[in-house]
């Protein structure tokens, strides 16, 4: 499932006349419709928080470690209108109907199992929607894509927190994200075989539990392969690695602190797999994007469910995706689903859609905004980009 994005289409100041002059629905899903209202909310949403534009951006660049990156959100024209505000272009329109489309067919597979939402996951998505924005907003700034003001959204330097960015939304945006959020985790849950339901994940926690110890770890970090090489040969020779971390570690490296280690394994290499890892022993090296990696556990003790049970339902999520990913393929493959043709077509096969040539002349608000001006390639592969309905 892609991850979760929310671009794009006419503004505002074109609302009146589309009511008029487009038809009521961008799209249908199997008979379920996406609305020309609700796309023009979203898009109000989008265009008056740059924060959130910021952190789309972010997302998609470092999701892609660096391979894509987002249309704009607005084009270059306006409509005809005084205080109309400039319009979206088709790039952007195609990306937010496909990712809206996947969240169409997420619900309808939520529903078909009888998938419901209960009050405390609706706050648990609130809250992981926090933390998932400001874990990109401080990591983009780690890269140098973070000093371009379209992705760090700061010339301070300072990351920006998922409380800042939501704060920049109307309530009911941010709730309709909170809502998806909550029933595509209820939905990874019970296609996991496990369930959301309290006394499900608690029987989870109990057939699982060396999973959700909690561990303290001590860590090393080396600049090379061979450097780590030596420090591990230096354990092995019997220097205590708590020595060897302080005083060869490129980074000074040492006791780390203590989480739950199924939580720690999330922010670790795949190849660190702590729960191999013996108390006491020191890993190999681990290649961490070309810094090497040594740690050791230097104790493990229970962890409470209270404690760990955010985790738990984290980890039930995550042994749930493969089969989330599965079904909703076979329900795009089997699907019904049209777009209205001033967006784009719906392309069956690839799941995605596919941006027109150009717009109606009927479409077009602002025609002059299009004079002398060569519309850039759209990146679904489009001869154009231009906006919906003017020019972008």
């Amino acid at each position: 499932m892609k991850r979760l994005l929310v671009l794009l289409i006419v503004l505002a100041g074109g609302l009146a006349w589309a009511a008029f002059s487009v038809p009521s629905n961008a799209a249908t899903v199997n008979g379920a419709t996406i609305s020309q209202h609700d796309l023009n909310s979203d898009v109000n949403a989008i265009a008056g928080s740059e924060y959130y534009q910021c952190y789309l951006n972010s997302e998609a660049y470092l999701s892609s470690n660096g391979s894509q990156q987002l249309p704009p959100v607005v084009g270059a024209g306006t409509g005809q209108y005084a205080g109309d505000h400039p319009t979206a272009t088709t790039a952007f329109v195609a990306s937010y109907l496909e990712t809206e489309i996947g969240h169409q067919l997420l619900l309808q597979a939520a529903r078909e199992r009888h998938v419901s939402v209960t009050q405390a996951g609706l706050a648990t998505a609130r809250s992981s929607l926090t933390q998932e924005i400001s874990s990109v907003m401080s990591e983009i700034l780690q890269t140098q894509q973070g000093r371009d003001v379209r992705y760090g959204c700061s010339l301070t330097g300072q990351a920006v927190t998922g409380q800042q960015v939501l704060s920049t939304l109307p309530a009911s945006f941010v709730n309709e994200q909170v809502q998806f959020g909550a029933t595509a985790a209820a939905l990874e849950e019970t296609l996991a075989g496990v369930g959301s339901s309290d006394q499900e994940l608690q029987g989870y926690y109990v057939a699982h539990g060396a999973q959700f110890d909690t561990a303290c770890l001590t860590a090393a970090v080396f600049s090379s392969q061979s450097a780590a090489q030596a420090a591990a040969a230096q354990v092995a020779f019997g220097t205590p690695f708590a020595t060897v971390a302080s005083s060869t570690s490129s980074s000074g490296g040492g006791p780390q602190g203590c989480d739950i280690l199924a939580d720690l394994e999330t922010k670790l290499p795949p190849a660190a797999n702590l729960k191999s890892l013996a108390t006491g022993a020191v890993s190999s090296p681990i290649d961490d994007n070309g810094t090497y990696l040594l740690l050791q556990i230097t104790s493990r003790t229970p962890t409470p469910y209270g404690k760990a049970k955010a985790v738990v339902a984290s980890a039930v999520q995550q042994a749930g995706s493969t089969a989330t990913q599965k079904a909703l393929a076979a329900a795009e493959r089997r699907s019904a689903v049209s777009v209205n043709p001033q967006y784009g077509v719906w392309v069956p096969v690839s799941a995605s859609v596919l941006t027109p040539f150009s717009p109606e002349p009927t479409d077009v608000l602002n025609a002059t905004a299009n004079v002398g001006r060569v519309a850039p390639a759209s990146v679904s592969g489009s001869a154009s980009s231009s906006s919906i309905p003017s020019s972008g």
